[in-house]
């Protein structure tokens, strides 16, 4: 190799953040001879075309075991010769995922010449990891009814759960969280070959980049006992790119489907419960070419792969509105002519080259664009399409390297980097007038008593905003492994860098709210803001090692985590309210944190036979954490007072609030006082440094499962286990210019009502509200919540999977996965009531409501979930057979009732505080209520056709074939109580052809 080029190589080592991962296949075993003595010293080769260097290979060690690392997903042949004796062949070895897959071989004295060959399948159960892990290969994602999203795929496995319910691809790119046991939708990562490809916003979960199926050769999906790459502990999504060969090939697969091919699943039931139209499908395609092959054989290869998707959809229950930008008009006239629809459009290239360097360095590199454009987006049966936005991506761009080196058969050296540019915004609707200025921006409007937001937008994820924000990021792994027959010893780190760029922005700084068409209340915004959040480290350095002695394999292993992000200097220019508002901020830390995680597993082949492996697990990670969330909080400009509220009384309904907003006292039509009344002040926030720095005081869960496998008979295998997760440094936000005792606490008389407990009738007791002397006095201290008292929030569960790989072209996965939640809060309460209005409803739910303070301790039931996935390639005809089913709980319900002041006064001893017309308080007992039951089964119906040494797979998916018509949202605003916003789409077909040549 020339001395530049392995200057080049050490310098990458040392350059590019270093992340480990046992992130692909491992091959294990032992070695005897006849009289089952252990043999050393036996050369161990594995051969596989999908290997651009052909073979990797190994030594048994002195107690006759060997282990080779890090093999990419593909048909094997494992070869084992030692001079004397006899060599074995071992063909038809399946390698997927990170599995540990054992194959033990037994020579005798022999020729030379003499090869025994078997042909077997590898076992199915994994006697060494402890990683849960399911692995979604190129086959499986081609055959079985999924969008080929990792969201509707993940979403498969028992105890995962995505945050949209999608149906056939109908959403698109989702943009989903996942959680699984109790984890937080932040902690989940998608990466790409163990580098995470999403945002340094959303926690670091997801982003506007979407995943192309046709660019990877499989997709593991992780749900427990992660390994130490990574800090935190949700779902693991990491797809395995796929390189090119020595030969040509491609794929392609379309599919389509629109309105014409829907069913219709608008019930009787769901019109009588108050739904006006149901959700359903305008268009829906997806068109996935992929081509590669060598540029010169064994030395570079390439893959390129493309991808375009539409997905429009009709909103359930929403119409345009005839007075959309009227800005005489204050009233929702929806027109029944012209259904809302949400539309969506992804498109994706990327080229992928693989060079073997040298016969023991490989790089790697990938150049992905992506573009979306969603136009409009966010409108549901409570937003109209003029409330909604564009969310829209510039071009996206991700840039990936890769290096690996075997430098001998117990070393393994590895780094991998990425480059991401994004910049994505929510912007106004583009059939706006008001965009292109020809009308003043309409002041959005939202009707209290059924939470619709029309007229105006600014809205989402940005409550009262449009956003423009630029992120680009780095995110750098390296690793060495260090294998030997017993021992896999990795060390490495990884980090990643960044910057948030991020405007809010909004054409109006006001916006009202009514009450069945009253005014009530204005909200003002400080707008606009722009600000900036560096990243400076997302630092982990970590080692880890698996040691195998007989029966036990024991993995342990120690991460340390250092994150540290900073705001620059920065300069606040004039907003709508203050046209003279010139601040200036100076450079300062933002969060500092610094922690350790142990990573602790054993797993034992109980019988040593490779049937049956009992595992218990031990791993504390730390919560998913960007550039949003505390880190932008604490930036100075972004914790100003943003935002301040007060009570209106538009006596001459000309919809104009006569008074002076920026006066904190009540004049003119402004009843009550301004709340806060430091609207747009300085250090409005304060943030314990023990909450933003420190070691230890980082949000953190630790994980404990134990599970047993066993394979049952040949190719089928159950899964049994135990799981609970604790979680720890709780934020809590106080504001410190009130005391508990400057709350009230009363009773509240529910409204008699049959779908209330007992009809109604009963007290809510502990509602609180703020004494009147305090109103609007704002202060907040951001800190842990252990320095008021205890607080806990546990999951516990169970799960029982299956699995089989049947001969006959039969594959068969599913289980049941059950658990429940308890959090108690009620020491921290009892010091900070004002926190019940920040409150959330078990799973994480925000009532948007009072939650009264006898209501701190909240516990779920069992919520259970059943999975399962069916392939059958039926022999003889070429067809293919295969479906999905998901039966999962309903959404928790709460019921938010606007008790007006005249109602709450008599316990309360005097109105409401800030002259407030009403409070809004949740009267359901958290956890007592969850909506219908949602059981979708989606299936596929296929013909192999082979031609000119090409095979197609022409398909009819069927999905929801029940016509399942469960509700997944429903009002929780009392006034309308449990009428339904959005329900499952209806039965559809879809079209698809599959190419592989």
């Amino acid at each position: 190799m020339p001395p530049l080029l392995n200057r080049a190589l050490g310098c990458l080592v040392i350059l590019l953040i270093p992340c480990s991962a046992f992130a692909q296949a491992t091959l294990t075993g032992t070695v005897k001879d006849t009289s089952a003595a252990v043999l050393p010293g036996v050369t161990v080769e594995a051969s596989s075309p999908v290997l651009i260097e052909k073979t990797r290979s190994a030594t048994t060690d002195g107690s006759g075991q060997f282990r080779i690392v890090d093999l990419r997903p593909g048909s094997y042949v494992v070869t084992f010769s030692l001079p004397g004796f006899n060599t074995v062949k071992r063909e038809g070895i399946e390698l997927s995922g990170a599995a540990t897959t054992r194959v033990d071989a037994d020579l005798r004295v022999g020729a030379v010449e003499e090869t025994v060959t078997v042909t077997g399948e590898a076992p199915i159960v994994d006697t060494q990891g402890t990683t849960r892990q399911t692995v979604m290969d190129k086959a499986l994602i081609d055959a079985a009814p999924t969008s080929r999203q990792y969201s509707t795929l993940a979403v498969l496995i028992p105890g995962v759960t995505a945050s949209a319910q999608d149906v056939g691809g109908s959403l698109g790119d989702p943009m989903a969280t996942l959680t699984v046991h109790g984890s937080r939708g932040g902690d989940m990562r998608v990466t790409n070959n163990g580098v995470t490809t999403a945002t340094l916003m959303g926690g670091g979960a997801v982003g506007m980049s979407a995943p192309n199926a046709a660019a990877a050769q499989e997709v593991t999906i992780d749900t427990s006992a992660v390994n130490a790459d990574l800090a935190t502990g949700g779902p693991r999504i990491n797809y395995i790119p796929r390189d090119g060969g020595n030969t040509f090939a491609g794929a392609m697969f379309v599919t389509f489907s629109d309105d014409s091919l829907q069913g219709n699943n608008f019930t009787d039931r769901l019109k009588a419960r108050g739904l006006r139209t149901a959700d359903g499908l305008k268009d829906n395609l997806d068109f996935n070419p992929a081509f590669g092959g060598p540029i010169q054989r064994d030395k570079v290869w390439f893959w390129f792969t493309g991808r375009y998707q539409i997905a429009n959809n009709f909103v359930g229950g929403m119409f345009e509105n005839k007075n959309a930008n009227n800005p005489n008009a204050w009233t929702f006239d929806p027109d029944p002519t012209k259904p809302a629809v949400n539309n969506g459009k992804w498109y994706d290239g990327q080229v992928r080259l693989t060079w073997q360097a040298s016969p023991r360095n490989k790089i790697a590199g990938t150049w992905d664009q992506q573009w979306v454009s969603r136009s409009p987006f966010y409108i549901s049966a409570t937003r109209a399409p003029e409330a909604a936005n564009d969310r829209k991506s510039f071009p996206q761009r991700l840039l990936h390297a890769e290096w690996s080196s075997p430098v001998s058969d117990h070393l393994l050296l590895e780094a991998v980097a990425l480059h991401r540019t994004e910049r994505w915004g929510n912007y106004p609707p583009e059939d706006q007038a008001y965009r292109s200025g020809t009308v003043p921006g309409m002041i959005p409007v939202t009707e209290q008593s059924t939470g619709l937001v029309y007229r105006g937008g600014g809205g989402g994820i940005f409550t009262g905003y449009y956003n423009d924000s630029s992120v680009p990021s780095y995110f750098y792994r390296a690793a060495a492994s260090y294998i030997t027959g017993t021992h896999a010893v990795k060390v490495g780190f990884n980090d990643q860098q960044g910057r948030l760029d991020h405007r809010l922005f909004q054409f109006t700084p006001l916006a009202y709210r009514f009450l069945n068409g009253v005014p009530n209340q204005v909200t003002i915004y400080a707008t606009d803001l722009v600000f900036r959040t560096n990243l400076d480290h997302d630092l982990g350095i970590f080692a880890q090692d698996r040691w195998t002695v007989s029966r036990l394999t024991t993995t342990y292993g120690l991460r340390y985590d250092y994150f540290a992000s900073r705001v620059p200097e920065q300069h606040l220019g004039p907003g709508h309210l203050q046209p003279n508002r010139s601040l200036d901020f100076q450079e300062q830390q933002n969060l500092n944190w610094k922690d350790l995680s142990p990573r602790i597993g054993v797993s034992y082949d109980l019988f040593g036979n490779g049937k049956t492996a009992l595992k218990a697990t031990a791993n504390k990670y730390l919560s998913g954490q960007g550039l949003n969330g505390l880190a932008t909080d604490a930036n100075p400009v972004y914790s100003i007072v943003q935002s301040a509220s007060r009570t209106w009384n538009d006596a001459n309904r000309d919809y104009v609030v006569d008074c002076d907003l920026l006066n904190p006292l009540p004049n003119g039509e402004c009843v009550g006082p301004l709340g806060p009344a430091n609207f747009g002040a300085l250090n409005q926030a304060v943030f314990d440094t023990d909450l933003t720095s420190g070691f230890g005081n980082r949000g953190y869960n630790w994980e404990f499962s134990g599970s047993v496998q066993h394979e049952v008979v040949p190719r089928v295998s159950v899964d049994v286990g135990y799981f609970r997760r604790i979680y720890g440094n709780f934020r809590v936000t106080d504001n410190v210019l009130t005391a508990a005792s400057d709350y009230t606490l009363f009773t509240l008389t529910a409204p008699s009502d049959p779908r209330l407990s007992d009809g109604g009738g009963y007290s809510v007791q502990g509602v609180v509200d703020v004494n009147p002397d305090k109103f609007g006095q704002v202060r907040n201290l951001n800190t842990l919540s252990d320095k008021y008292g205890k607080q806990i929030d546990h999951w516990n569960g169970f799960d029982f999977n299956a699995r089989a790989r049947l001969t006959g072209g039969l594959q068969l996965s599913g289980g049941v996965s059950t658990g429940k939640t308890t959090t108690d809060n009620c020491e921290v309460i009892a010091k900070v009531p004002e926190l019940l209005l920040s409150a959330q409803l078990l799973g994480g739910a925000n009532a948007g409501a009072w939650l009264p303070a006898s209501r701190c301790h909240q516990e779920s039931p069992f919520l259970t979930q059943v999975k399962g996935v069916a392939v059958y390639m039926v022999p003889r005809i070429g067809a293919l057979v295969s479906g999905t089913f998901q039966s999962v709980p309903g959404p928790i319900i709460a019921a938010n009732f606007n008790a007006p002041t005249a109602l709450v006064a008599p316990s309360l001893g005097r109105p409401l505080s800030g002259n407030a017309p009403n409070i809004n308080v949740n009267l359901v007992e958290p956890g007592s209520l969850y909506g219908e039951r949602l059981n979708q089964l989606d299936l596929r119906f296929g013909k192999i056709l082979r031609f000119a040494g090409r095979r197609a797979t022409a398909s009819v998916d069927v999905y929801n074939a029940l016509n399942t018509d469960a509700v997944l949202t429903q009002s929780n605003a009392f006034a309308n109580w449990q009428t339904p916003q959005s329900i499952l789409t209806a039965r559809f077909i879809k079209f698809s052809v599959q190419i592989d040549y």
